[in-house]
C-alpha cells in the first residue's frame, strides 16, 4: 500500500500512467485503432489471393473457349443454350 501511496505521490509516474492510457485508448493512432487496420489488411490480403485464382482460372477458361466444341460445351452447361431440337433439364442439388 505504501508502494502504491509513493507512486500516486510522484507526479513522473502519474504522467507516465496517463501518457499510457492516452497511447493504448485515446489517441488517433491508438492500439485498438491499429490492431483494426491490421486485421483489415489480412482480411483484404485474403480476397487478394482469391481474386488472384480466380483471374488465372478465368483466363485459363477463356483459353479453352477457343475450341469450338468446348465453346458448346460451355454455352450449355454455363449459359443454358441449346441447338435446334434439343431438350434441356436442370437438375439441382440441394446444398
Amino acid at each position: 500500500m505504501d508502494l502504491i501511496a509513493k507512486y500516486l505521490k510522484n507526479k513522473f509516474a502519474i504522467a507516465f500512467v496517463l501518457f499510457l492510457i492516452w497511447i493504448i485508448f485515446i489517441d488517433q493512432n491508438s492500439f485498438q485503432y491499429l490492431h483494426k487496420l491490421d486485421k483489415k489488411i489480412s482480411e483484404l490480403k485474403s480476397k487478394k489471393a482469391y481474386y488472384q485464382v480466380q483471374i488465372k482460372q478465368e483466363k485459363q477458361d477463356l483459353k479453352d473457349l477457343s475450341n469450338d466444341q468446348k465453346l458448346q460445351k460451355y454455352a450449355r452447361e454455363k449459359l443454358l443454350m441449346k441447338k435446334k431440337g434439343e431438350d434441356i433439364y436442370i437438375i439441382e442439388e440441394k446444398k
